[in-house]
């Protein structure tokens, strides 16, 4: 699709001051998210997954929720390793888990099923083959400035800006599976586990098709977004570190407000007794535990990825530090991107990106 010939508005990349295939390809599968549509997609995802744990397993705990680390001290030399809580085995380079309480009360933890398939991996995958396909059909060398390194950065731009998010979210999921499945292994626990026969018939066929499609959209995505991270993301890291410290500010900030929460409860209620009544079972899960600030960061770390990753679409081409950061936030003009909604492709990726 040719782009107009009308001149742009100062919001919109220039050639002298950003990849200028930013600008050809403007309403070609480049227009970016505003901030609030991003935070409006985390929370549908959060909603949606944990309400589908909810119906199908009992619990409105992601699988991620399951993990817990802790640290203890290993035979000499000295030193701290991670080690598995839910039993007393000896092998000391096992990862984490819930203590067995924990485990045998939540038997039925989420494991891989329908909504994997359905909603979270093919989605991604199809997404993912889609920007493969527009890619390779947008003849990207052929037009103005269209070198190697000026469509290499074009296709980071699409991919970080609408895959990078949902699939961080997919693969802090998948992985807290995968050391589920580990686990419920370890302790001979089935890992479909339902009353009626049928259902557990019916859970094993959409089990396995479920864990080969999320490996192999796990795979593909990480594939494509890794050479990014070396080119990109960890040279803006670098040159923007006040934005690493700002992000380490917030957390230490979060880590004061659940110590502080958990002084005062522990001021108020008493937690000492073996039986507890419901609200003080409430309290006590939030009290200050290093996997909820663990859990914190890894949430709210991905969404910085993509806002990185533009920086050097401005800056490589720039070298202007501060106006990087405005071409940035320019590029998410709220008017323009509801303007371009009216292109059913970008209805289409705004969908794809939110499941």
């Amino acid at each position: 699709m040719s782009s107009p010939t009308y001149a742009p508005p100062s919001y919109y990349p220039t050639i002298t001051d950003s990849n200028p295939l930013l600008y050809t390809f403007r309403n070609d599968d480049t227009a970016i998210q505003p901030y609030f549509i991003v935070v409006a997609q985390i929370l549908f995802f959060e909603i949606s997954f944990r309400l589908w744990d909810r119906i199908i397993y009992g619990t409105w705990l992601l699988p991620s929720d399951f993990i817990d680390i802790q640290i203890g001290p290993s035979s000499p030399p000295q030193r701290l390793r991670i080690r598995k809580s839910i039993s007393s085995l000896d092998n000391q380079r096992a990862i984490l888990l819930k203590v067995n309480e924990d485990l045998e009360e939540h038997k039925k933890k989420p494991t891989f099923d329908i909504f994997d398939l359905l909603f979270s991996s093919l989605p991604l995958l199809g997404h993912a083959i889609w920007y493969c396909v527009i890619q390779a059909n947008s003849n990207c060398q052929s037009v103005n400035n269209g070198t190697t390194w000026n469509c290499y950065n074009l296709f980071g731009y699409r991919i970080y800006n609408y895959l990078f998010s949902s699939f961080s979210m997919f693969t802090f999921e998948y992985i807290s599976k995968l050391i589920i499945l580990r686990d419920k292994k370890l302790h001979n626990i089935p890992f479909i586990i339902r009353k009626q026969k049928w259902r557990r018939t019916l859970g094993n066929i959409i089990f396995y098709p479920s864990i080969v499609i999320s490996t192999i959209t796990f795979i593909f995505v990480l594939a494509m977004l890794l050479p990014y991270v070396f080119t990109n993301v960890i040279p803006m890291i670098t040159i923007y570190s006040f934005i690493v410290i700002i992000y380490i500010y917030i957390l230490t900030i979060y880590t004061c407000l659940l110590k502080f929460f958990t002084f005062i409860t522990t001021k108020i209620f008493k937690f000492d007794t073996d039986k507890l009544s419901r609200i003080k079972v409430t309290i006590k899960k939030y009290h200050f535990k290093r996997r909820l600030v663990i859990r914190f960061a890894i949430r709210l770390s991905p969404h910085l990825i993509p806002f990185l990753f533009n920086l050097s679409q401005y800056f490589y081409y720039s070298g202007d530090f501060l106006d990087a950061l405005n071409k940035e936030a320019s590029s998410r003009y709220i008017t323009d991107y509801f303007e371009r909604m009216t292109n059913s492709s970008q209805i289409a990726h705004t969908i794809l990106t939110t499941i």
